[in-house]
């Protein structure tokens, strides 16, 4: 009996918080690029997408910071560059959505790719083509210390080019881009 209780007591003392290490702090990020190269042959008239991006040009950039203990509080920010038409989001806030802690779809799984942990938040940039409109983010822990970012805002039939900025700056794109993201010191 005895020995079994020691057993979990030392399981643990030296367990380890998985999600912790992808908690980044004032001098570290996590940074990706977009999926997707340029495929005119599934975008009308040329424009720069492809069948996994809509909105973003290729070769953009997300920055995340991120705190999975925070996940229903503040759980962080994200922040694109390298657009013509300037950045989509900004130090925009993730913003839970609290109901998924009481329901099972804040417990959905990809399948594949090593996953530890998937989340659902919400981001409203207050500038930008986006402004005033909710973007789901979806974010992946990776096994290995990456993490992987999927935003959708509209359903993606609105398809714009990236480099059209009254298009891009009028509100009404769709976006929808995938991010695989490591982390990188500030």
């Amino acid at each position: 009996m005895w020995r079994c209780w020691w057993i979990f007591a030392l399981t643990a003392a030296v367990g380890c918080d998985t999600l912790g290490e992808f908690t980044t702090g004032d001098d570290d990020i996590y940074r990706g690029t977009i999926a997707g190269v340029d495929d005119p042959d599934n975008c009308p008239e040329g424009i720069d997408c492809s069948f996994i991006r809509r909105g973003f040009p290729s070769g953009v950039t997300l920055d995340l910071s991120f705190n999975p203990s925070e996940q229903y509080d503040d759980p962080g920010t994200i922040s694109t560059s390298g657009e013509d038409c300037g950045p989509t989001f900004a130090d925009v806030p993730l913003l839970p959505i609290p109901p998924l802690a009481h329901d099972q779809l804040g417990l959905y799984e990809f399948p594949g790719g090593g996953r530890i942990r998937n989340y659902m938040f919400v981001a409203r940039p207050e500038s930008g083509p986006l402004a005033g409109r909710d973007a789901m983010v979806f974010l992946s822990l990776i096994r290995g210390g990456n993490i992987e970012v999927r935003i959708v805002a509209g359903p993606g039939l609105v398809i714009c080019d990236p480099a059209d900025c009254a298009a891009i700056d009028s509100g009404q794109c769709d976006y929808f881009g995938v991010f695989s993201l490591n982390r990188e010191a500030l």
